[in-house]
């Protein structure tokens, strides 16, 4: 029967002590780094891979807010048929505001994922709650027949809206594809909101026109409309800018 070397037992001991001494102050200086480290930042909300229908805790304002388009997002108010486009900064104390393109605030947005709305009758803004995940706002796609009768109609109204009762007539390309057709119709359409909210303007003829970003120019009494048909609503004039084009009127953001 052999029986344990001493010497070596001892040895043995003498190198784990060794290496445990050795050992530990790199394990404790790796624990207090853990411990002293910032965590990693995560951000201040998230954001929706779709569209979002809100309402006021009365129900007196009821909108979709959709901010699956990146750098911009959307809103469109029940009984307002005009798309808004948004554009979010970043807020005092975090959070994001969101602008339309004449700087008027529309919605703020905590970090903690809050929605403040704000219109013409709630200047001071109102608590906004999550109703239903709804799919994102998209031009419809119109088939030529259906824009040729949306045109007529919509000459039609622009007429009897306008006080002075003239004629506007609309030229838009002569080929499209159904996508582009329902921009288009909606370029038109805030036109008309712009022309019918400035009724003295001499505007006779307004030409639509494809382009690589949205623009619109008065010359004389022609209105010349680009849109981006890929950028969706994003991609054509809101009536607001339309009413400033015709007008002349230039404004700054407002608080």
């Amino acid at each position: 029967m052999s029986h344990p070397n001493p010497n070596l037992s001892a040895r043995s001991a003498a190198a784990l002590a060794a290496a445990l001494s050795l050992a530990a102050p790199g394990l404790a200086q790796a624990q207090q780094r853990e411990a002293v480290s910032p965590p990693a930042p995560v951000p201040l909300f998230s954001v929706s891979a779709g569209a979002t229908r809100y309402s006021t805790p009365d129900g007196a304002v009821r909108f979709v807010f959709d901010r699956s388009g990146g750098r911009v997002a959307l809103v469109r108010f029940e009984g307002d048929p005009e798309v808004h486009v948004l554009r979010p900064v970043m807020a005092a104390g975090g959070g994001e505001i969101y602008r339309t393109e004449d700087g008027s605030l529309m919605l703020r947005l905590t970090p903690q994922g809050g929605l403040t709305v704000y219109t013409r009758n709630l200047r001071t803004g109102a608590p906004a709650s999550e109703i239903a995940q709804v799919a994102p706002l998209t031009p419809e796609a119109l088939a030529f027949a259906e824009m040729q009768e949306r045109f007529r109609q919509l000459q039609a109204e622009l007429r009897s809206r306008r006080s002075v009762g003239r004629v506007v007539t609309f030229t838009v390309p002569a080929r499209m594809s159904s996508a582009t057709a329902g921009v288009v119709v909606d370029a038109a359409e805030r036109v008309a909101e712009g022309l019918t909210a400035a009724p003295l303007t001499n505007v006779r003829q307004v030409i639509i026109r494809v382009g690589a970003s949205p623009a619109a120019i008065l010359n004389g009494d022609t209105l010349l409309v680009q849109v981006a048909p890929e950028m969706g609503y994003a991609g054509r004039p809101s009536s607001v800018a339309v009413r400033n084009v015709v007008t002349g009127a230039v404004q700054g953001p407002q608080q």
